[in-house]
């Protein structure tokens, strides 16, 4: 890897670590590289994503440094092929910056344009966080500790990309993890190194897929075990014989809530008796803005004048009950699951909403635009 540097031009090298700084600074969650053409003249456009929203920051034209060179320097960097250039590829490094250790993963795909590269900024610190701080209420952390303090189970955390599912599976990993247990987790990629626990990246290049390495994982004696995400059936079935084999599992799944999670792996041909039998729960998130306390959403320098200032989460869990389990079994329709699950103890994401605006924190436009509740 450092040989490979030394190929880099230094111009380029700065400029990146530069952008790199800037994001973490201005709280960005990634960096994005776009080439872009006018007037016959190729550019870079770098844009940050903060909290949840993207934002142009420069532009980078050819007079004012090579484009190909930025984007080899970034493939280099991140252990990918700069030859490669017609195809997309994942790597990652480690950035240091004020004492602080940073994973950045990074994936190239080409465009008519050129190839276009995002950068995952992750503080590894904030990627493990204590469960009280995920913004969840007293009821609702009870409700979770219910759940995934069983001897076994299945347990999935659900919502789009980027509303922090992985650091809820993380957090949770921390906050149950006991020398007197064997955690094992299959991922792609792993995106934090946890001491003490039994990390497996997926690589399909040499036939450790989701499935290979759950099946790996139950010959080795684990009381808990992630999956980093539920991706097709079969998947979810070999999670589900985990639970059943009598391990706690934890996976993510991308779904609309918690009552669409149960729909979404019906619909996905898994067997309604796995998943009646083996799913003890369901916890699905979104982010959402919280107002400047400098402002009070007024919008300030602290906030870059949107008005709002870092995001925080909001939350529906859903532990299976029995009525609940007979209702999988028949295929119920969607409604009627919603229906007996509030009955049943259901925390919606509408009470969590309710709490959070009443408190002043974010406001009814900031969830209307994250999500729109039925």
């Amino acid at each position: 890897m450092v040989e490979r540097r030394s190929e880099v031009r230094q111009e380029s090298l700065d400029m990146i670590y530069n952008f790199i700084r800037r994001g973490i600074k201005e709280r960005a969650t990634d960096v994005h590289w776009e080439p872009s053409g006018y007037a016959g003249k190729e550019e870079i456009v770098v844009r940050f994503r903060i909290d949840g929203l993207l934002k142009d920051v420069d532009r980078i034209p050819e007079e004012k440094t090579n484009v190909a060179s930025v984007v080899n320097a970034i493939k280099i960097m991140s252990d990918m092929d700069p030859t490669k250039k017609r195809t997309e590829q994942d790597g990652r490094f480690t950035f240091m910056h004020e004492n602080t250790e940073y994973d950045v993963r990074v994936a190239s795909m080409p465009t008519i344009l050129g190839e276009k590269i995002v950068m995952r900024l992750m503080d590894r610190n904030k990627y493990c966080m204590n469960l009280l701080d995920l913004g969840m209420s007293k009821e609702a952390l009870q409700l979770l500790d219910s759940m995934i303090y069983k001897p076994e189970g299945f347990v999935l955390i659900t919502g789009p990309t980027g509303s922090g599912k992985t650091t809820t599976l993380y957090s949770i990993l921390q906050h149950i993890y006991s020398r007197e247990k064997n955690i094992c987790t299959i991922e792609d990629p792993v995106e934090v190194r946890f001491p003490g626990i039994n990390q497996i990246p997926v690589e399909q290049e040499f036939g450790m897929t989701f499935v290979t390495g759950l099946r790996a994982i139950m010959r080795q004696d684990p009381n808990i075990v992630a999956v980093g995400e539920m991706r097709d059936a079969e998947t979810v079935r070999t999670a589900l014989q985990a639970a059943l084999a009598g391990s706690m599992v934890f996976s993510t799944l991308h779904a609309r809530d918690a009552i669409n999670t149960i729909v979404r792996l019906l619909d996905m041909g898994v067997e309604p008796f796995f998943i009646a039998t083996a799913l003890t729960g369901v916890i699905s998130q979104r982010l959402v803005r919280v107002v400047c306390k400098v402002c009070r959403g007024r919008g300030c320098i602290q906030c870059a004048n949107t008005g709002f200032k870092k995001r925080m989460g909001i939350f529906e869990i859903l532990k299976i009950s029995d009525i609940m389990r007979q209702l999988i079994l028949n295929r119920a329709p969607a409604d009627e699951f919603r229906v007996v699950a509030i009955e049943q103890g259901m925390i919606p994401f509408s009470r969590s909403i309710e709490a959070i605006i009443s408190q002043g924190l974010t406001t009814q436009d900031e969830v209307d635009r994250i999500l729109a509740l039925q």
